[in-house]
């Protein structure tokens, strides 16, 4: 006879959909995995808070390789939005440079103008191939 799995949280997600992704990537590498509060939060997500999120459990010999594994997922994700914000949307280039606006314009601006150039919409990244501004 064997003895019960003993199922230890990893994460909590504040909404199913995202718990269900953590547990198909955590699935990719077999490990199994059990969502606890998905069905409450599907009913009324407003209780996400009140009960603590979605938790997303596994073994708890699976414990330390499934936070490995949901760490490099976090960076993975991390890495593609940095490079996806880089990437110019004019010609696709990947290589786009930070710009740097010099303190003293900001406040000059703000001085002169006021606080409406805080919603103006400063230029973040400069495509070095084709010269495109974006934010």
């Amino acid at each position: 006879m064997t003895s019960p799995k003993e199922w230890q949280i990893v994460t909590t997600a504040s909404q199913p959909m995202e718990a269900t992704m953590i547990q198909v990537a955590l699935g990719s590498h077999d490990i199994d995995s059990k969502l606890d509060g998905e069905y409450t939060i599907g009913v009324d997500p407003l209780l996400s808070n009140a009960i603590g999120g979605v938790k997303v459990m596994v073994a708890a010999e699976d414990l330390a390789l499934a936070h490995q594994i949901l760490t490099e997922v976090e960076q993975n994700k991390k890495e593609s939005e940095a490079l996806k914000s880089r990437t110019c949307p004019s010609c696709g280039c990947e290589k786009g440079e930070s710009m740097e606006r010099p303190n003293i314009i900001g406040i000059a601006s703000v001085l002169t103008l006021g606080a409406f150039t805080l919603l103006f919409p400063w230029s973040r990244y400069k495509c070095p191939d084709c010269g495109n501004k974006w934010k």
